[in-house]
């Protein structure tokens, strides 16, 4: 009989980090798992650490694959791997050592959830919590529901698909995710076609079509450092991230459209990706002009009279002192769904999902900037 949870560890030079990476697998509380490490022939003394931990275990097995990049690496460990749940255990980050179990609590209890989504702490190479990103500040989910961020809920599909109509995630990294394995089913296995951010996409489709159920009382970690796999997209240029961001915002309607409300498609073909297409667009180039104050003056001015309509409300909206675009569209998108007689967000009763737990660690996650691409 399979193992309730699959822990996925691909690897490539991270050796830094495994000893805490392990440690944090086999402090788990939930003992019902089984972990398959694939490394993609590291150089840097990560593949003989990774073989001299691996037999204290007997549910840890090892294996050594091509360099193809991160989401390939994804795949194959879920492919090689047959639990009930699935858990990306990026190999440069850590975890509550009750995350295991309070998620899978969580699913057990919402078997109309194929997502369970934890609280998630920003940290330094150092392990240190970052100065310069907070989670949820770097995410939509905290203009959505900020209100929600301690209390257990299930968000239902397509809400939080919807909301990255925004250009900024929901979910800011895989490690705050427990996955049902059914939901490669219906969403597929993870994209690489778009580099380094195409879990963006991904993340997109899987809240189109599917409902997440909310932890408050665990945590698992990001760590951002120079080497991780993700930097790349740090460096690309507005243009170049938001560019990404268009095509997959588009595939993942694309992929998913004929599966949702029949309204919703009306309005995202009749408006709704246009609008969100063109204030997107919008406030990149208020990014760019960022330090020229004269330029984006003149280029408010430009939009003022001769930009897309939707553009002209907005910066109408902006002159009257109302919130920007990206701060209100998460609870509109909320509002609008309701009147469809759908219930996008819905308390757990008590006792349904643990609290509690999680330790002084998220708090010290608490903050207010924003990473910089991921935010419209």
């Amino acid at each position: 009989m399979p193992p309730a949870v699959s822990i996925c560890l691909p690897n490539l030079n991270t050796r830094p980090y495994l000893k805490e990476r392990f440690e944090s697998i086999f402090s788990q509380t939930f003992r019902d798992w089984e972990l398959f490490v694939y490394d993609s022939f590291s150089d840097d003394g990560s593949w003989e650490f990774i073989q001299q931990v691996a037999p204290q275990d007997e549910r840890v097995r090892i294996a050594q694959g091509p360099r193809e990049g991160v989401y390939p690496a994804w795949n194959e460990c879920i492919r090689q791997t047959k639990g009930e749940y699935v858990y990306i255990a990026t190999s440069d980050d850590s975890m509550a050592p009750d995350f295991l179990e309070k998620m899978v609590a969580a699913l057990q209890q919402h078997q109309e959830c194929a997502l369970a989504h934890s609280r998630l702490v920003i940290t330094s190479e150092t392990g240190e919590d970052y100065k310069d990103a907070s989670w949820p500040d770097c995410t939509v989910f905290a203009d959505g529901i900020r209100e929600m961020v301690d209390t257990p809920h299930v968000r239902r599909a397509p809400y939080d698909g919807l909301i990255q109509l925004t250009g900024r995630h929901t979910v800011l990294s895989i490690t705050q995710l427990l996955v049902r394995r059914s939901i490669f089913d219906r969403v597929g296995y993870f994209p690489d076609r778009w580099g380094s951010q195409s879990d963006f996409n991904w993340e997109m489709k899987a809240g189109l079509l599917t409902n997440a159920v909310y932890v408050p009382g665990t945590w698992a970690t990001w760590r951002i450092h120079a080497n991780q796999s993700t930097h790349d997209a740090r460096e690309l240029s507005l243009d170049a991230y938001f560019g990404k961001v268009e095509l997959m915002i588009r595939d993942a309607v694309a992929e998913c459209q004929k599966e949702l409300h029949p309204a919703i498609v009306r309005e995202l073909q009749a408006k709704l990706l246009d609008d969100t297409h063109q204030l997107r667009m919008y406030y990149m180039t208020l990014r760019q002009l960022r330090d020229d104050k004269v330029r984006r003056s003149l280029y408010q001015l430009k939009r003022i009279l001769s930009g897309p309509s939707v553009v002209r409300r907005e910066l109408g909206r902006r002159i009257l002192g109302r919130s920007k675009w990206a701060d209100r569209a998460a609870p509109e998108i909320r509002v609008w769904l309701e009147s469809l007689g759908l219930q996008p967000i819905t308390p757990c009763l008590p006792g349904m999902v643990s609290g509690g737990g999680a330790g002084d660690r998220v708090a010290g996650a608490a903050g207010n900037r924003d990473i910089p691409v991921s935010n419209t």
